[in-house]
Formats: C-alpha cells, sequence, structure tokens
C-alpha cells in the first residue's frame, strides 16, 4: 500500500512539473527562434527596433478562454506609430506577416 501511495506520488508531482514546464514554453516566448529569423529575412536594422513581444493568441471557444489559436510577435519601432505583426502557427510555422498604422517595412502589407 506505501509502496503504491509513494509511487502515485512521484507520478503526480512528475506530471505537475511537466505541466509547468509546458505552461512556461508556451508564456515565455513560445516560437521566439522562428519569429527572431523571419525579422532577420526582413532586414530591418536593429536600431529601429524599439521592442518585440510574444504573446499566445486564444481562439476564444470553451470553457477557460479556449486554447492557444496561433502566436504573434508584435514588434514596434523608435521611428513610427504601429507594429510590425508576424504570426505563426502552434506548430511555428509562419502564417502571415504585416505592418500596421504609420510603421511600413519593405516587401511587406500594410493593414
Amino acid at each position: 500500500m506505501r509502496r503504491s501511495l509513494a509511487l502515485l506520488t512521484i507520478a503526480c508531482l512528475s506530471s505537475l512539473a511537466f505541466t509547468t514546464v509546458a505552461s512556461a514554453d508556451l508564456v515565455s516566448g513560445r516560437c521566439q527562434k522562428v519569429i527572431e529569423d523571419e525579422i532577420a529575412g526582413l532586414t530591418i536594422p536593429e536600431d529601429r527596433i524599439k521592442d518585440v513581444s510574444i504573446l499566445n493568441i486564444y481562439d476564444g471557444n470553451g470553457e477557460g478562454g479556449g486554447r492557444i489559436d496561433h502566436i504573434e510577435g508584435w514588434i514596434s519601432f523608435n521611428d513610427c506609430k504601429g507594429n510590425l505583426v508576424i504570426s505563426v502557427s502552434t506548430a511555428c510555422l509562419p502564417m502571415e506577416t504585416y505592418t500596421t498604422y504609420q510603421c511600413r517595412v519593405p516587401g511587406v502589407a500594410s493593414y
């Protein structure tokens, strides 16, 4: 009985640790490398970039806010109002890249 209880406790703690690590990945830069590579491919001068934020975009369906639908990198600039937005799938595959408001990047659609 004690052995079974000990094994169950270990299994529960292991599961909790795995969930914590997986959740940390979702919050702290999931797909960060792919988004950084997309930025690098646009040859934007480094001093133009003010900040990069990586956000999980949820589908809004279901209990508790839904599941992660895709990830977006929002890049703000020092020289314009608006952002460069890089959308990638949950598998970190590039989906869409565009700019908003006054910001422009050569070769990128603007909305």
